[in-house]
């Protein structure tokens, strides 16, 4: 096969992909997986792209402070595509999100139906893990996520301050969502705090 359609094609790819995104060896299964890496290798030379891990690189805006790199979510969600699976946030990253640590960790967990790796982007890592099918088992994402939130915290920890930042949360979104199933996936503990803050609001 003649390399020219090869090139062309990766740099047709790379043109059109928005900055800020995420491209994998694996976006071009047609063509020999180590040729492609050769090449997506020469346009990170050439600066067009951020190499972050074997396979995977960044198409991103180089300013005069840095590269700018995707929001977290951003990252996962481009994971996510590319393994075909889902993926949650959890730990610090996930009490974060909704605001119950103002710690903004170095470190983002999520797990992960797809294959177990780590990221690392700019001076944050991203580690993705295996989780066990009742994570995946909520039919509400948000829901999921604040589930692996509480457990990060444990329970007996969740503090005054933490209760009435999810209680407005709660009183939020169950305005706009139903959820009534995914609390009762929730260990015995969470599903008292929730009913509790949602009898509350």
């Amino acid at each position: 096969m003649s390399q020219l359609p090869i090139n062309k094609a990766v740099s047709e790819k790379i043109r059109r992909t928005k900055k800020k995104s995420l491209l994998f060896t694996s976006d071009f299964p047609q063509f020999d997986a180590e040729y492609v890496g050769d090449l997506l290798s020469d346009y990170v030379k050439k600066g067009r792209l951020i190499r972050i891990a074997n396979g995977v690189y960044l198409k991103t805006d180089v300013t005069r402070f840095g590269p700018v790199y995707p929001s977290p979510t951003e990252i996962a969600a481009a994971v996510a595509k590319r393994d075909h699976a889902q993926v949650l946030m959890s730990g610090k990253a996930a009490e974060n999100y909704f605001g119950l640590s103002t710690q903004v960790p170095m470190k983002m967990a999520f797990l992960t139906t797809g294959s177990a790796r780590k990221l690392k982007v700019g001076n944050t890592l991203f580690e993705f893990k295996r989780g066990v099918p009742r994570n995946f088992a909520f039919k509400d994402t948000t829901m999921a996520t604040l589930c692996l939130a509480l457990k990060s915290i444990g329970n007996r920890h969740v503090t005054h301050e933490q209760e009435a930042i999810l209680k407005k949360f709660l009183a939020d979104y169950s305005s706009k969502h139903s959820f009534k199933e995914d609390i009762n996936l929730m260990p015995l503990w969470m599903r008292t705090l929730i009913k509790k803050l949602l009898k509350e609001n």
